[in-house]
């Protein structure tokens, strides 16, 4: 890890010098001399890394990350202070100050280089370049092995006979059938891949009306559990279900799986008190639905279920284990050289090495994650070289094998780049079985410095970077991902996760490290950072992530003042006893001046108490002091004032993503010019604002820019803003107000340099007159808006208007390629003509919300039409009454909602051309058409195969089963 580091400081320091020439113009030279040392310290560690068997060398190391992280301190410091004090006589005695410090990271630096001579280590700088192509080029720009422009097939070996043969189980309905199936075996031998492909078949989806999983792991809550499976079995009553108690909670689950077949997966329960904690909620002799469940401990599914079926998988045949190693390892893309000629003797080098993987999927993966990078004979004999001497012939499953599998696992890590190695490890800050948020990951990745400038090509963003990061990862087959549904999406990855596996190897290493340290709040009463860890090994990092796990109430204070000065990063994860009780928590972060990363997300003090009282001091003098901060994360807080923000000059990411403030001073953001990523809060008090609206002046780097309110907000400011990918953007007040807005908005997308790949509108006109040329025709028609959402408030003219003229305008037939929109809402737009038979020609719509916006009687939805919408709403249509759905349109249709359209009656046949509808929702709809539903229309029960039912204050909510087939 201090190669990494190294890389990191040295990264840092060489972008400050470029983006900051002006303000470190009298120091140049100096911190050029200061690079220039540490590259030379970095030249000894990858021998250095070879040797960490020798204690001295460990030691040695540990000093070595220590003088980066102090380097980087010290110039850090220094540039805060020239940019905060801008007079002469100060800028002289920052000066001396830091050269006399320099001077001594120097003298240190000395002294390093000739105790690795000491130790005989060789530097690179002296020896040929190493071919290993996994450590990138010699100048430390990361290699790609993937672009991920095409999604990475799935591959699934070896599994096939055990999931048609529980399929088969799960659905037999004998009288002597299972209603619960355990999968059992040790840590990957495949048993959560094996419950997934079970629980998408697509036999399974047509025979069970609900299905939901839910891992357990090895800590779990016992409500938050019941909470996650009914949510999946009623997600309608999510937010009810949120409130209800453990009692309710089984209540309700008994009474759902006796009306209705359902399919529960519990993922990874560990011991008999977790299934001891929620077994009320499963009452096998009286239920419709059956359970899947898997574990590592064949004594808990016997404990669950005597009468169960316990199935235990095998690991892979040695024929399997290499097909899984060359569909992974071997890839046919054209950017790799011709193997043809090298295979036979590759594949006998792969078989070999695949013994040491015990037949294990996710081992084979790791092996072939990371031969896949190494294309050539040579490059897969140094790995074989590297394995071969730890192979041990003879081991069947158990803790040896367990042994040899975490052998693989460290070998994955240790090929890595050093730039991931980082990235990696900091995946472990999350939550077992946690999805996390990609693009958030990106921005605290960059913030720590992980993300290097010297990895970007021509005309990326350091996002682009971070995502780069992660999809070698991901190629490498140590992470998890989901992609984003929209093909226009600024990032390709929505979240990731890590394996149970690769997890265990994250936490092993980062503790080897002392790359974080990790507080679980809720397993003690005192919360003084001296009790809660070894203050002595805590000192050698810099990372602290808190968490409260068990959901208890936090009913402590932290107390004593530690006395450490070198954290740079404080994450509050999961923090869901600090809504019920005050916590000093301002006085505990104010002994924490250095640092760059603070997340407070959805920290709310309680009704009961004060801001005060709740943060134990002055939140925005502690906050204001925090100068050194790249990285804020306030989002769901409930503080009011943000003034103190123009002092965090340096930062990169603000969300200030909050429900409602008091006031925002117009130039609070004026000196924040280092600002990449912006998330205003979703409403300020506009009596507070007056004639002085919010600026952006000096915000050029801005890339994203969320909850934007042209209220609050100078609008005239956006054209200045090239640099922006994301826009988020409220437009309200009359119509020549958004007219202006319209041109603004106009002069920064279709300007030369723009940016803008992403952007959503709100639109609120309060006009009366009539409009005939009206500015959304941009909108739909140019390209450079990249609009993908935009909801429209109050009225609008024909939808066929908009088209024909801007057909008159551009003189040719109307193009619904250039339209990119994906989510419309249109509300009290007093549309008289059926708006269907326009919107159904865009090709990117996925979601539509039409409320109280038409007049008419009938909507026509023709063939071919709507070919990409998946949810669709129609709410509050007075003069509704006919719905003509013609085969074959909205043909990927999920969800249909209709809600309040009392005169609506003929629709009904329509729905059997849904192919793909889930859910069917008729909310306060008359109970004659209800009935209709119920009773006269059959084909609900033959065809649609009807399997769940609520009536409750007038709802009917259907939920049909997917990849049925319809005669």
């Amino acid at each position: 890890m201090a190669e990494a580091i190294v890389s990191i400081v040295v990264g840092r320091l060489t972008d400050l010098l470029s983006e900051e020439a002006q303000v470190l113009h009298g120091v140049q030279d100096e911190i050029q001399e200061l690079v220039t040392e540490l590259v030379r310290i970095k030249a000894f560690l990858p021998d250095a890394n070879s040797r960490l068997h020798d204690q001295n060398i460990r030691i040695l190391l540990a000093d070595v990350r220590e003088l980066a992280y102090d380097a980087e301190h010290v110039v850090e410091t220094y540039l805060v202070k020239a940019l905060s004090s801008p007079g002469k006589i100060m800028q002289r005695m920052h000066t001396r100050t830091f050269s006399r410090k320099l001077k001594d990271i120097k003298r240190k630096m000395s002294l390093l280089l000739n105790r690795f001579r000491d130790c005989n280590i060789k530097s690179a700088l002296d020896i040929p370049e190493s071919s290993n192509s996994s450590h990138g080029q010699p100048g430390g720009m990361l290699k790609r092995f993937h672009t991920f422009t095409t999604v990475e097939p799935e591959i699934f070996v070896g599994f096939q006979a055990d999931v048609d043969k529980l399929v088969g189980y799960l659905v037999d309905e004998s009288d002597d059938s299972y209603p619960l199936i355990s999968i059992c075996g040790m840590g990957g031998i495949g048993k959560t891949t094996l419950a997934q492909k079970i629980y998408n078949h697509s036999t399974i989806k047509t025979h069970f009306a609900g299905l939901a999983w839910v891992s357990i792991s090895q800590k779990w809550q016992t409500r938050q559990v019941l909470q996650r499976i009914l949510i999946g079995l009623v997600h309608e009553k999510k937010e009810e279900i949120l409130t209800w108690d453990e009692d309710k909670l089984v209540e309700n689950l008994l009474q759902i799986q006796q009306n209705k077949k359902c399919l529960i997966v519990l993922d990874d329960i560990w011991t008999n008190d977790a299934w001891d904690s929620i077994k009320a909620a499963f009452t096998p002799e009286k239920s419709l639905s059956k359970l899947i469940l898997t574990t590592r401990n064949v004594d808990v599914s016997r404990y669950a279920n005597p009468k169960g079926l316990i199935h235990q998988p095998e690991s892979l045949s040695p024929d399997q284990s290499w097909e899984l190693l060359q569909l992974k390892a071997l890839p046919t893309r054209g950017e790799y050289i011709d193997i043809a000629r090298d295979y036979k003797r590759m594949e006998k080098m792969g078989r070999e090495m695949v013994k040491n993987c015990g037949g294990l999927p996710p081992a084979i993966m790791i092996l072939g994650g990371i031969l896949v990078t190494k294309p050539t004979f040579d490059e897969w004999k140094k790995v074989y070289d590297d394995s071969i001497s730890s192979l041990k012939e003879g081991k069947g499953l158990g803790e040896n094998q367990q042994e040899q599998l975490f052998e693989n696992l460290i070998q994955s890590y240790n090929v890595l780049p050093t730039q991931l190695k980082p990235c990696f490890l900091y995946l472990s800050k999350f939550m077992e079985d946690e999805w996390m948020d990609a693009e958030t990951l990106y921005q605290l990745w960059i913030a720590e410095g992980m993300v290097l400038s010297s990895d970007k090509r021509e005309g990326e963003t350091m996002i682009q970077v971070a995502e780069s990061y992660l999809g070698e990862l991901v190629h490498r087959s140590m992470v998890q991902v989901r992609l984003n549904v929209l093909e226009s999406s600024l990032t390709k990855f929505n979240s990731c996760s890590l394996h149970d596996l690769m997890r265990d190897l994250s936490l092993f290493q980062a503790k080897a490290e002392d790359f974080f340290e990790a507080i679980d709040i809720g397993e003690g009463n005192d919360l003084n950072l001296n009790n809660c860890f070894d203050v002595a090994r805590v000192a050698k990092t810099r990372q602290l992530v808190f968490y409260d796990k068990r959901g208890v109430e936090a009913t402590s204070y932290f107390t004593k003042k530690p006395n450490h000065q070198q954290y740079r990063s404080i994450l509050f994860r999961n923090m869901v006893g600090f809504n019920s009780q005050p916590l000093r928590l301002g006085l505990y972060i104010s002994y924490f001046k250095l640092l760059r990363i603070l997340s407070l997300e959805d920290i709310r003090h309680g009704r009961q108490s004060g801001l005060g009282t709740f943060f134990g001091t002055n939140i925005e003098r502690v906050l204001g002091n925090l100068v050194y901060l790249r990285y804020l994360n306030l989002k769901g807080s409930n503080l009011k004032a943000f003034s103190w923000i123009h002092k965090l000059v340096v930062l990169q990411t603000l969300n200030l993503d909050v429900w409602n403030t008091g006031s925002m001073s117009s130039n609070v953001l004026g000196k924040m010019a280092f600002l990449r990523h912006l998330y205003l809060p979703r409403w300020v008090s506009v009596n507070s604002v007056k004639n002085s609206k919010l600026r952006f002046n000096g915000l050029s780097k801005l890339e994203t820019l969320e909850n934007f309110d042209t209220e609050w907000c100078e609008i005239k400011d956006l054209r200045k803003l090239s640099g922006l990918r994301r826009l988020k953007l409220k437009a309200k007040g009359g119509y020549d107000d958004v007219k202006e807005m319209f041109k603004h908005l106009s002069d920064l997308a279709l300007s030369l340099n723009s940016s803008i790949w992403y952007m959503s509108l709100v639109i609120r006109i309060s006009a009366d007159q009539e409009l005939r040329y009206h500015p959304v025709i941009q909108l739909f028609w140019n390209r450079n808006f990249n609009l993908q959402e935009l909801k429209f408030h109050e009225k609008l003219p024909e939808l066929s208007e908009l088209f024909e003229e801007q057909q008159q305008l551009n003189h040719n037939h109307i193009n619904v390629s250039l339209i990119r929109i994906t989510k419309l809402n249109l509300i009290s737009s007093n549309l008289e003509e059926d708006p269907m038979r326009v919107l159904e020609k865009i090709p990117t719509l996925r979601e539509l919300e039409i409320c109280n916006a038409y007049k008419g009687k009938e909507m026509v939805c023709s063939a071919m039409g709507f070919p990409r919408l998946a949810h669709l709403i129609l709410w509050d249509l007075d003069n509704f009454e006919s719905w003509r759905i013609e085969k074959g349109s909205m043909h990927v249709l999920q969800e249909l909602l209709i809600h309040k359209c009392s005169k609506l009656e003929e629709f009904l046949e329509g729905l059997k051309f849904l192919n793909c509808l889930r859910k069917l929702i008729l909310w306060r709809m008359p109970s004659e058409l209800c009935d209709r539903v119920l009773l006269e229309n059959q084909f609900f029960f033959l065809i649609f195969f009807l399997l769940f039912l609520i009536l409750l204050d007038h709802i009917i909510i259907i939920f049909v089963p997917r990849f049925r087939h319809l005669q």
